[in-house]
Order: C-alpha cells, then structure tokens, then sequence
C-alpha cells in the first residue's frame, strides 16, 4: 500500500514567538480503494534545538529517518536549517542514487523557531520549508501564517482571521482550530491536532496533544 499524501501542517508567528502546529492522521492505502489503514498517534513535530522545531509532511516514514538520524550543532533556526537541509541531501542522494526523480517518494519538512537578534535574544521569529523534489532548497515563508500538506483551506481560514496583535494563547487557539475545521471536511487530516510553542523564555516545547 501507499501512503496517503494527507497531513496539514501550520506554522504562525507573532511579535517574537511562533506556533507550529499539525495533525496527527498517518494513513496507508488509496482513499479510492478498499482497504485504508490509519491511526491517529502520528507525531508529526519534532523540538531540533533549543529554539527550533520542525513538522512532517509527505512521506513521513523517510522523515522520521532522517529526523531520527540528525543532531543539531547549534541553535537559531535559519542556522539549524541549513544544517538540516544539507544533511538531507546528502541522504537522499546516498538512498535514491540512480532512482528517478519520478519513483520518488516526496518528503518535506516545515521548520520554525527563532533567530538570534542583535540584542543577544532569541527573539526573530522565522518560518522555512524544504522538499525533496526540490533537492531540500530553502523556502523562506514571510507571510505571518504558513501552510503545507494540504493547503488551501487551512490558508482561506488563516488569512480571514490573523491579526498581527495576538497574543499567545490566541494564536495557539487559532491555529488547532484552523485544523481542526480542515480535519471536519477531509478525511486525510486528523484529531488530535499536535502544537509546538517556541518562545524566547522557554524556548521550544510541546504545549498540546
């Protein structure tokens, strides 16, 4: 069987924080067919460094290896990007060498947290994406609210109710509701929505299953 492309991953900031956020549905089988598989344990976000996570989306079986696989050196996120987008590379080329670009499992990786400022603080909040059919090149997202996965629903909701003022808990708020009105409509995204809080008191945590 193969794995259902699904997962809505959701990456937020504020003034100086951000919010990760992702379903929890890892499905195999073709949604078409007769049998599918899923479960609803799937977690999809990692804590990388200090001030940095990342989420899955694609082929999370390939991701977790390279998750599993990868140690950070430093922390900032634009810093343990480029250490990650190298090393995934590097992999994917040792694994799929001689493979076509075609017969290819697709992976990606949403990564977000905080860069250093001149103040010394972790306090610069920056979003970024990688994807394997583009050889892990670096996509800044500048937009305060980034999706990726499936889209284009999580984004309509996202840009109709973002204010640039929220405070912590209301963008926590608006992003497990976001997909959670997404995971109501299609049957590829799944409860419980998984949240990561990256602020520069307390740095990169889990906050909600």
């Amino acid at each position: 069987m193969e794995l259902i492309k699904g997962t809505l991953v959701v990456a937020a900031q504020g003034n100086d924080f951000v919010v990760l956020g992702s379903d929890s549905l890892g499905m195999l089988g073709n949604l078409g067919g007769p049998i599918v598989v899923g479960s609803n344990r799937s977690r999809k976000i990692t804590i990388l460094s200090n001030h940095v996570a990342v989420a899955i989306f694609g082929a999370a079986e390939f991701g977790e290896t390279l998750l599993n696989q990868f140690r950070a050196s430093g922390d900032g996120v634009t810093n343990v990007l480029e250490e990650f987008r190298i090393f995934c590379r590097e992999k994917w080329n040792e694994w799929f060498s001689g493979v076509d670009i075609k017969n290819q499992p697709l992976v990606g990786f949403m990564i977000a947290g905080l860069d250093q400022s001149e103040s010394g603080e972790y306090d610069m909040p920056k979003k970024y994406s990688i994807v394997s059919s583009l050889n892990f090149a670096p996509a800044l997202h500048t937009y305060p609210c980034a999706c990726r996965g499936i889209p284009s629903l999580a984004t309509f909701i996202l840009n109709e109710s973002y204010r640039e003022e929220m405070s912590v808990d209301e963008l926590c708020e608006l992003v497990n509701s976001t997909i959670s009105k997404v995971a109501q409509t299609d049957p590829r995204i799944g409860l419980p929505v998984r949240i990561a809080l990256i602020t520069p008191e307390e740095g990169a945590r889990m906050v909600s299953d």
